[in-house]
């Protein structure tokens, strides 16, 4: 056997049609074991990712590979090049050659000093197990594995089995329910595309709304990295040519309330990244997708299993008939670094038994990790300024707030500069997390104001650049029963149409080029021009933004305060003179 190792994955069509018969040819074949699928892994994560390809040829005839990739890590390490984006991963030959594959493999690990393997989403039913763990001990590689993903699957079945599952599925009261709900909001089909042509303008639209669905519950979606969003085009302009791909829509007359990127591989079709439009979230319109997904596989006879993928939620067990197992394995060279994996490994096991300490760790893991971005944006001098200032305020704190109400004084420069003021909605949302996804201030935003989307009460607007590009965020609600937190007090509306502009933000990478106040003045007059009265606030600590908001045609009003010292409290109410000097002075004084 000889041993071939490449550090790129070439062009080459002969590589392609061996590789791909290779990956047919082993117990259980996957589309991750694609030719397809390593080289759209290496064109999106070419900055981050360096492959390391070992290829097993017996002659000229390939007969073993492992896609390998080499980790920025100490000591030098390799992993599946395909790890964190493939639900399976292996070593690939004909079941019967697996042994001599993997020994092959791990002597050219040892011959080149390499001190540390992991093999993530390694199928528990491949014959590879049995072969590592051999392969290693012989090697003096020390080797750990722990589980790591439960797949669900529904196993399709003989005739007989279709018919049953498929009348079971469609049968289902629930899917009945939402359905009728959904036909009530339009006509609704189900589509099922594999052409380029088709599925190409379908991926933006599908990645803004993963992105903000994930917002929405408190996440950060992977498709918010812009690698992510270049090996999902990658993957489906190259799986469209090898016939595999298939992304799936629920559509209610021509709008997507439902996805799922998928694939249709060697009989099993695959729910791999879905995704639901926020819109139709109550009528669960994934649930749905996936239930004709389940029924279509009952009628096609190629197909003999739908699986679910990793992850296990809970709508998936009301299909699944079976479960995959998948492992984590680590190999190391050094017992200490191998005894170290296993206590980790242990305190993780502990730690997920209840969820009241799994839930704390995260919060604290997540809590230092945030500190540790500050601590690099600012340094340390500026963190501890800040944290001093926050003890400073738990004792004493003197907060005023400053009132002012529109007057229509100012021009709307918006349309003259090119800008637009659109409706905050779910694809905005999507838009403006890829766009500022490496501004940690701008996403925290985001992740905070993304629940307010589904509130009849806040109305979000974004302002947007020529080229359809957020760069300013701003909010109204009725300033009857309007709560500020700085002084823990509940407003009484001025007048029955008063509306009260608020939360306005402008990403860092954009700031100093007056968007705040032309975004609130063309806020403001289209709240005008629909009857009603806007209103702002802002501290009086805060001169920036004072600035804007008296440049933007707001007028002062009055002031409201609260000292505090301890735990007593004053409340500070202020009405100026009707003198325009005075209400000057009061807005320059800050």
């Amino acid at each position: 056997m000889r041993i071939v190792v490449r550090e790129e994955i070439p062009e080459d069509p002969e590589l392609r049609r061996s590789w791909n018969e290779l990956a047919l040819r082993v117990e259980r074949p996957e589309v991750f074991y694609t030719y397809e699928w390593a080289v759209a892994v290496q064109r999106a994560y070419a900055n981050s990712s360096k492959p390391f390809i070992i290829l097993a040829y017996e002659d000229e005839l390939l007969v073993g590979l492992v896609a390998l990739a080499w980790q920025n890590t100490r000591p030098r390490g390799v992993a599946f090049l395909t790890g964190s984006t493939a639900d399976y991963c292996d070593f690939l030959s004909e079941p019967g050659r697996r042994q001599e594959v993997v020994e092959a493999v791990f002597t050219e690990l040892a011959n080149r000093n390499i001190s540390k393997v992991v093999l993530a989403n390694l199928p528990a039913d491949s014959s590879s197990v049995a072969a590592i763990s051999a392969a290693a001990s012989s090697r003096q590689y020390h080797l750990h594995f722990r589980q790591g993903y439960l797949c669900a699957r529904v196993l399709i079945g003989s005739p007989e089995e279709r018919t049953a599952l498929k009348q079971a599925t469609s049968g289902k009261k629930k899917l009945r329910r939402y359905l009728r709900d959904l036909e009530k909001k339009g006509k609704v089909c189900f589509r099922h595309d594999a052409q380029w042509d088709h599925v190409e303008p379908i991926l933006q639209s599908f990645n803004r709304a993963h992105v903000a669905r994930f917002l929405m519950t408190g996440r950060i979606s992977n498709l918010t990295r812009p690698e992510r969003r270049t090996f999902l085009y990658e993957l489906a302009r190259e799986l469209c040519r090898a016939g595999a791909l298939a992304v799936s829509r629920l559509l209610v007359d021509e709008t997507a309330a439902a996805w799922n990127y998928g694939f249709q591989f060697a009989g099993s079709w695959f729910w791999y990244q879905p995704t639901v439009n926020s819109n139709y979230e109550d009528l669960s319109p994934g649930y749905c997708l996936l239930a004709k997904i389940v029924e279509s596989a009952c009628d096609r006879s190629d197909i003999e299993v739908v699986d679910l993928g990793l992850g296990a939620e809970d709508y998936k067990y009301r299909f699944a008939t079976v479960e995959r197992q998948t492992l984590y394995l680590v190999l190391n060279k050094s017992f200490y670094d191998h005894v170290h994996a296993v206590v980790r490994d242990s305190a993780a096991k502990v730690a997920k038994a209840s969820p009241k300490i799994e839930s704390f760790l995260r919060e604290v893991i997540s809590h230092f990790a945030k500190m540790k971005v500050r601590l690099r944006e600012t340094g340390f001098a500026d963190m501890l300024r800040s944290a001093s200032r926050q003890i400073s305020r738990s004792f004493y704190s003197f907060e005023e707030v400053l009132f002012f109400g529109w007057t229509a004084g100012a021009e709307n420069s918006a349309e003259s500069r090119g800008l637009t003021l659109r409706k905050f909605d779910s694809d905005l949302l999507g838009l403006a997390a890829m766009t500022y996804v490496d501004d940690s201030a701008t996403l925290d935003y985001l992740l905070r104001c993304a629940p307010r989307l589904r509130s009849e009460g806040d109305c979000g607007f974004v302002l947007l650049s020529a080229d359809g590009i957020p760069v300013h965020f701003c909010w109204a609600k009725d300033f009857e029963g309007f709560r500020i937190p700085e002084l823990e007090r509940t407003l009484q509306a001025p007048c029955a149409d008063a509306v009260m502009i608020f939360d306005c933000f402008t990403p860092a990478s954009v700031r100093g080029r007056g968007l705040f106040a032309c975004a609130i003045a063309a806020l403001a007059d289209q709240l005008n021009a629909e009857g009603k009265t806007p209103w702002m606030f802002s501290a009086a600590s805060n001169p920036a933004a004072l600035r804007g908001i008296k440049k933007s045609g707001f007028a002062y009003k009055f002031t409201l305060g609260r000292k505090k010292f301890f735990f007593h409290q004053e409340v500070k109410d202020s009405i100026p003179s009707p003198d325009p000097a005075n209400i000057a002075s009061s807005v320059s004084a800050p």
